[in-house]
């Protein structure tokens, strides 16, 4: 069942029991999140689990965002990861929302505090190790943005590209160049970059001639930046197609736990212990 609660300017929808999805999120009535399609047909093809149910708005991924092996354990990820399947809790606070999940696979708790202000979100991210063993694992935040109403992005400096479809180094060595190639892209084409060691933990967007979103986060957690740029192709198939797009703080040189974890790359928290960090979204005015 979804739940709304209002914050000041900002408005948010959620589902507890769909793996704590963001339905709607709104900031002085500007949608800021894709919704849900209105008819949602599942493609026929295999494009992975995570395809089999509508695909929207915002959710976790975790432990990995493509399904793969756990390292040490016997255990297959799923696709765009394990949270988002499951019922999560949710409360209340003076300023937010408080989600939190129990793994069924993993000795592991892990929540989502939503914090509002006037003119800011601060997403607070914790993972609880109620076990006896250093569980590794990477978090990507999945906000899906409506390409349709993005204008304009800004990328921090970085050392590489790697375009993850065509699975080759992209000949950019700038973030204005990226930007360039990203919103020039034509209609039914879709492109996963990964813009890897970037020099600073900063990006943002804007929604047209109304307001944009900047993002801070730590570099030395999350070196890479994922950008999902789906421009009506992706499934493939009839009314499956989608408009969306993600700027994703990512773990390691791509979004598979197995490989940030050969790399050294993978976050991890010890026995006992709780691992935290934040990502704020600020709004600034479009002039």
């Amino acid at each position: 069942m979804k739940q709304n609660d209002q914050f000041g300017p900002w408005s948010i929808e959620y589902i507890p029991a769909d793996g704590a999805r963001i339905s709607r999120l709104t900031y002085e009535k500007i949608d800021l999140l894709t919704a849900k399609p209105q008819n949602f047909t599942a493609p026929q093809k295999d494009y992975g689990l995570y395809e089999t149910r509508p695909v929207y708005g915002y959710d976790d991924c975790f432990p990995s965002v493509d399904a793969c092996d756990f390292p040490d354990i016997e255990w297959r990820i799923p696709d765009h990861g394990e949270l988002c399947w499951l019922p999560w809790k949710v409360k209340k606070t003076t300023n937010g929302l408080a989600f939190e999940v129990t793994s069924q696979n993993l000795t592991i708790q892990f929540k989502r505090r939503i914090s509002f202000a006037d003119d800011q979100l601060v997403w607070s991210f914790a993972v609880e190790n109620r076990g006896s063993q250093k569980i590794p694992f990477q978090h990507v935040m999945h906000p899906l943005l409506p390409l349709k109403n993005i204008t304009d992005i800004c990328l921090p400096q970085f050392g590489s590209v790697f375009d993850d479809i065509q699975q080759k180094t992209m000949p950019y060595h700038s973030p204005e160049a990226v930007r360039e190639f990203l919103l020039s892209r034509p209609a039914r084409t879709t492109n996963m970059l990964f813009l890897q060691n970037i020099k600073e933990g900063r990006m943002s967007w804007e929604y047209g001639r109304k307001l944009g979103i900047e993002a801070s986060f730590s570099k030395e957690l999350f070196p890479t930046i994922g950008i999902w740029w789906n421009n009506n192709q992706y499934p493939d198939e009839q009314n499956c197609r989608r408009n969306e797009c993600a700027l994703e703080p990512t773990p390691g040189l791509n979004s598979t736990l197995l490989d940030a974890f050969r790399d050294r790359k993978h976050l991890e928290v010890l026995p006992g212990e709780i691992f935290g960090w934040q990502i704020t979204w600020r709004i600034h005015r479009v002039t």
